[in-house]
């Protein structure tokens, strides 16, 4: 709720000037799926989301139990029917590109996450490429789950995808 009251704020402070706003989300893990549930309940006209960054993302809250908590006979194998946020990429993606226009996305998987399973950012991106999405992936070689942005190609590759969406 946070993410879409801030997109409602900068809209209507921008809807006060006449100018409408271009907008590039960023989420990291967790974050990923807050940034695209905020991309995908974007209604104004105001707002326009340009473009996605997604550091080290996950399909959804429900896979990551499941990898975390293999094992059946552990309750949190079960609890997916509960979550109040499902963090569903594949969802949002879907609702996403149904809008007027599709942002750029920018995937960066960590080669030796040792939190997300490493097929999830190469589905994610799947995903996003059937739906038609421009999609900008990368892979940070030996970096653990948090060791992405400290990559000294991080930064060129965020200014590059800036300028693509920019530039569209």
């Amino acid at each position: 709720m946070d993410a879409i009251a801030i997109l409602g704020w900068i809209a209507a402070t921008r809807a006060q000037t006449g100018k409408k706003v271009e907008v590039i989300l960023f989420g990291h893990s967790i974050g990923a799926g807050v940034a695209s549930f905020a991309a995908a309940s974007n209604t104004s006209s105001d707002l326009k989301i340009i473009g996605l960054i997604l550091e080290t993302p996950f399909t959804s809250v429900a896979d990551m139990l499941r990898i975390l908590y293999p094992r059946r006979w552990l309750p949190y194998y079960y609890l997916t029917p509960f979550l109040r946020s499902s963090w569903d990429l594949r969802q949002y993606l879907s609702q996403i590109a149904r809008q007027p226009q599709r942002p750029r996305i920018m995937i960066v998987q960590a080669e030796s996450d040792e939190i997300v399973n490493k097929e999830m950012a190469p589905e994610i991106k799947d995903i996003a490429v059937r739906n038609k999405f421009t999609v900008d992936f990368f892979t940070v070689r030996g970096a653990l789950h948090f060791e992405c942005m400290g990559h000294g190609g991080f930064p060129e590759w965020v200014s590059v995808f800036v300028a693509n969406c920019m530039n569209r």
